[in-house]
């Protein structure tokens, strides 16, 4: 063991679309009062390295397994670093105390099973097994969208992965076991939002697993086509499974929902529209039913993650 050193990997995202790089960060950090020099076994010390960062001789520094290893779920592993021979020399690497030092790497460049679909985990265990990360899992697939089909026309949502990653996934796991069709948008508010996706019609209803989501607010606006859950006025942490679409730009609504997606294309919103002018009652409920025939999840282009 290295005293007085962490090591540690922090991924760009840990959703990442099929095609789009998986760039994630190895970081040293000195967590002692002492300043730190650090050598790659097997190596003969070079002057320190004038690059700024980590050197890559660093990251891929125990030997024949490089230090990185990639597992599949089936227990499969990858730990040759594809393109990476290690020199004779290797440069000295000196971290200030409580100082540290870290670099980015796209790793499908070294492990190309990374360029399919699939879950991945990923550990680093530099300098021979010194030191060791808490392993980070991965998961590359299609990017989604969904589309919520009405009686009034079809409405396409282009979902926050990076803003609101379990907000996302929960509404996607909830479309495709098919929670949502035959729901209702139970409350309209007009010019202002149409609500859906209670299982009871009401405004009452969650999951039927009781499952509810931490918060995770965030910098997106809330503006006309905004998806974002519904949450009882006294727990931020109380989304579950109904959500409202905004009708307009609601400034003070900002960082106050957790906005997951959006409305895309001129259609979304001309439907939108049609939806908000459904007469409704003084309770603010539909005089005649909204439906959700179906909430389709289907493949999104490579543009829906900035």
């Amino acid at each position: 063991m290295i005293s007085g050193v962490r090591a540690e990997l922090r991924p760009v995202s840990y959703r990442v679309p099929v095609g789009r790089p998986v760039l994630v960060r190895f970081i040293l950090e000195n967590t002692s009062d002492k300043p730190k020099t650090l050598t790659v076994p097997g190596t003969n010390p070079a002057i320190p390295s004038p690059e700024s960062g980590l050197p890559i001789a660093h990251i891929f520094s125990s030997g024949d397994n490089n230090g990185v290893s990639i597992t599949t779920p089936t227990g499969r592993q990858f730990t040759d670093a594809n393109g990476y021979h290690a020199s004779e020399e290797a440069p000295i690497l000196m971290i200030a105390p409580h100082g540290s030092v870290g670099a980015s790497l796209d790793l499908r460049e070294y492990f190309p099973t990374l360029r399919g679909a699939g879950q991945y985990r990923v550990t680093w265990n530099p300098y021979g097994g010194a030191l060791g990360s808490v392993s980070v899992v991965l998961n590359i697939a299609s990017l989604r969208r969904a589309e919520i089909v009405t009686d009034l026309g079809t409405m396409s949502v282009r979902f926050f992965y990076r803003d609101a990653p379990v907000h996302v996934a929960n509404f996607i796991e909830l479309a495709q076991s098919g929670f949502y069709n035959g729901r209702t948008f139970h409350r309209l508010e007009p010019g202002y939002l149409i609500q859906g996706g209670c299982p009871r019609g009401d405004g009452t209803g969650i999951r039927s697993d009781g499952k509810r989501l931490k918060a995770e607010f965030n910098s997106q606006a809330m503006r006309k086509g905004s998806l974002a859950m519904a949450l009882l006025d006294d727990d931020p942490d109380s989304a579950s499974c109904q959500f409202f679409i905004c009708n307009t730009r609601q400034k003070d609504w900002d960082g106050r929902y957790t906005i997951f997606g959006e409305l895309v294309g001129d259609e979304s919103l001309d439907v939108l529209d049609r939806l908000m002018g459904s007469p409704v009652d003084d309770s603010g409920s539909p005089v005649s039913p909204i439906n959700m025939r179906s909430v389709r999840i289907v493949d999104a282009p490579l543009e829906d993650l900035p």
